[in-house]
């Protein structure tokens, strides 16, 4: 166990309802280590001089504060908590199997929640019944993985890393389908990932450290209202008077932040879907280098690779400033940053 004057140093910068967030009290608490907790209020317009002093690159949370030293992104931070305090170890002990758990959480992390996010802010039903498909797709792997197997967990009879990796499939994933008005997690199709689930949810640790659900529920309705909302007009930017056009493909996360971007933005675009194995004559005269997507044309003129065309956005339309910072897929949109306490202390639960 740390001692106490270690235990002390330890600081979680977080957002209430971020999956990301949740993974690393989980871990916190797992290990036993007593930590403060600092609510980052509003992220999506006013971040806090902490965050931007903690985390100047990324600018999102979590940030893990140890010792006066601030570590970023929730995969580097579990592997950060589970090296500095070695009881209660999350990763396995053999090198293969750490390997095996590393994969399946960066398996989840692109393939399943990529998927399920793209299917709750999805506009129309096809391309909510496409990302849907890809969602449950991956799931079956995951289910595969389970098969067959008699503990409780993924690594044995005791919570550990790919658990604590993948936890927003038991809490996050049934509100995004409740939201989103779609089916995803068949008992009859994913038996043993439901059972997981039940396992994962009645851990005493996990059942009393879980956001509320109606207040998820409220969250995330108006998350998918703002990013499913028809392109619309906004502070006199009009896309016939500009000529806003987005080459993308519906299943492209980098082609999403791009739209994200224009509706935070409240710019009026017109979308033009590409078949990427095909390669039309249009994004190979736009983009003659990458030949890929997004490409953004604005004034007929191309602008490719997503993360510029978020700065291009940004720059453009000087309106609702840093709204484009939010939505850098590495860890999906975190928010409004509604009303939460500043401050919370790890031995609440």
């Amino acid at each position: 166990m740390a001692s106490e004057g270690e235990q002390q140093e330890v600081k979680a910068l977080g957002l209430w309802v971020s999956p990301f967030v949740r993974r690393v009290e989980w871990a916190l608490k797992l290990k036993g280590i007593h930590y403060q907790y600092l609510e980052e209020e509003d992220l999506f317009s006013n971040k806090s001089p902490l965050l931007l002093q903690l985390n100047p690159v990324r600018k999102k949370v979590p940030v893990l504060l140890h010792h006066h030293k601030a570590i970023g992104e929730s995969f580097v931070i579990l592997e950060y908590i589970d090296e500095t305090w070695t009881h209660n170890p999350l990763l396995p002990q053999h090198p293969h199997e750490r390997a095996l758990a590393r994969f399946w959480a960066k398996f989840c992390e692109e393939k399943v929640f990529e998927s399920a996010w793209n299917a709750l802010c999805s506009i129309g039903e096809e391309e909510k019944e496409k990302a849907v498909e890809l969602t449950k797709e991956a799931l079956e792997h995951i289910e595969g993985e389970l098969k067959g197997k008699k503990n409780k967990f993924f690594g044995g009879d005791e919570i550990g890393y790919l658990d604590i990796a993948i936890g927003w499939i038991s809490y996050w994933l049934p509100v995004w389908e409740e939201v989103g008005s779609m089916s995803i997690l068949d008992p009859i199709k994913f038996p043993n990932i439901i059972a997981w689930i039940s396992n994962f949810l009645n851990h005493p640790l996990i059942k009393h450290n879980l956001p509320p659900r109606d207040r998820m529920v409220n969250y995330f309705h108006g998350r998918r209202k703002l990013l499913t909302s028809t392109p619309h007009i906004k502070n006199g930017v009009q896309g016939g008077e500009e000529g806003v056009k987005l080459i993308g493909a519906w299943d492209s996360p980098f082609g999403k932040r791009v739209e994200w971007a224009l509706k935070l933005k409240g710019i009026d675009y017109d979308y033009v879907e590409e078949d990427l194995p095909k390669k039309s004559p249009l994004l190979l005269q736009l983009n003659p280098v990458y030949k890929k997507v997004p490409v953004l044309v604005h004034h007929q003129k191309p602008i490719a690779e997503s993360l510029i065309i978020l700065q291009y956005i940004d720059d453009t339309w000087k309106h609702n400033p840093n709204f484009c910072l939010l939505i850098l897929m590495g860890e999906p949109p975190q928010g409004f940053g509604l009303n939460s306490p500043t401050t919370r202390s790890s031995k609440l639960v």
